[in-house]
């Protein structure tokens, strides 16, 4: 593609994290993946919708202010979109439209958001395929490590029949905190002080953040058709002390879990809620803010699980990073 004219659309914590890891393996993605770049828009809601089709600079200034996405996409010519902005889990949107708009001018769009996957899946995979680009979203369930990318290119026709998991990191913080004594609202505190727990964390511990990761693992992985109002949900809220220290003491541990398959009518089925699991578990071994991902396939008996350890902007960019090596190089 010669020098790939990428634009960063979102630039907070993953938007940051990303350009960071863009500029430090500048070297290397020219010498090892024949890939080089030049930044030619950013926008951001602080920043406005920035853009110059010859580069911005090494702070991402020197660009003109443009009004709205059509301009900054016509005034930066991109190649590829990378997009890191709010979620809003019931309809997906801006992204959703931002998406669109990018593929339908050309670009490679690589996402960090499962809103869109959750309600644009195949709507924008199909724009893409038309264009002859790519919609990528790698980061979207589990920061950077490799969910969508391990089953599209490693896992063929494995038997994928249902996924299972730790999906947030701040119900178990807050069940941990229970756990050694204190009250839910003392761990919500402490996974707000570590940086983890949503702008609302009943987002987390009701178990709406599982549901939307859910729905985008259903619909990509397992075709299914999915929305959040279709997973069966139950928050941690309704556990008493007793049960949570009570579990613990008996070597046992209760988690947030979610799980979707397909039950034997063909029907895909999908709940988060609190489950009590045995050491024996794969899932009962988490603790603290690594996220877990159990795959259940045919071709491996007991399953094959991905762990993330704790994760943050950096890995979630990563993912991103990671799409973009795969879309773009050489």
């Amino acid at each position: 593609m010669g020098n790939i004219r990428v634009a960063l659309l979102g630039y907070g914590t993953v938007g940051r994290a990303l350009h960071a890891l863009l500029e430090r393996t500048r070297a290397e993605l020219a010498a090892d993946h024949g890939i080089t770049f030049v930044i030619v828009g950013v926008a951001s809601r602080r920043m406005g919708w920035i853009a110059n089709a010859q580069g911005l600079d090494g702070e991402l200034a020197g660009g003109v202010a443009c009004e709205g996405i059509h301009e900054w996409l016509s005034t930066a010519r991109p190649d590829v979109v990378f997009e890191a902005i709010a979620l809003d889990p019931h309809t997906g949107e801006p992204a959703l439209t931002y998406l669109r708009t990018a593929l339908q001018f050309g670009a490679h769009a690589i996402s960090a958001n499962k809103g869109p996957v959750v309600h644009g899946y195949r709507a924008l995979s199909a724009l893409a395929a038309d264009a002859g680009r790519a919609y990528r979203f790698e980061p979207a369930v589990m920061d950077g490590a490799p969910l969508f990318s391990l089953v599209r290119n490693c896992l063929p026709l494995s038997g994928l029949t249902a996924v299972r998991g730790v999906f947030t990191s701040t119900a178990t913080v807050v069940l941990e905190a229970v756990e050694r004594g204190g009250s839910m609202a003392e761990g919500v505190a402490h996974a707000q002080a570590l940086g983890i727990a949503e702008a609302d964390p009943g987002y987390d511990v009701e178990g709406w953040d599982s549901a939307v990761k859910l729905c985008a693992l259903a619909n990509v992985l397992l075709h299914a058709d999915l929305r959040p109002d279709d997973v069966e949900r139950t928050g941690i809220g309704d556990l008493t002390e007793n049960a949570i220290r009570g579990a613990r003491a008996e070597g046992a541990a209760w988690r947030l879990v979610g799980k979707v398959g397909r039950a034997t009518d063909g029907t895909i089925r999908a709940r988060v809620g609190p489950e009590r699991l045995a050491p024996s578990d794969v899932l009962g071994l988490v603790s603290g803010t690594p996220l877990v991902t159990h795959f259940e396939t045919a071709t491996f008996p007991g399953g094959l699980t991905i762990t993330s350890r704790d994760p943050d902007a950096t890995t979630t960019a990563y993912g991103m990073f990671a799409d973009f090596v795969s879309v773009c190089g050489g």
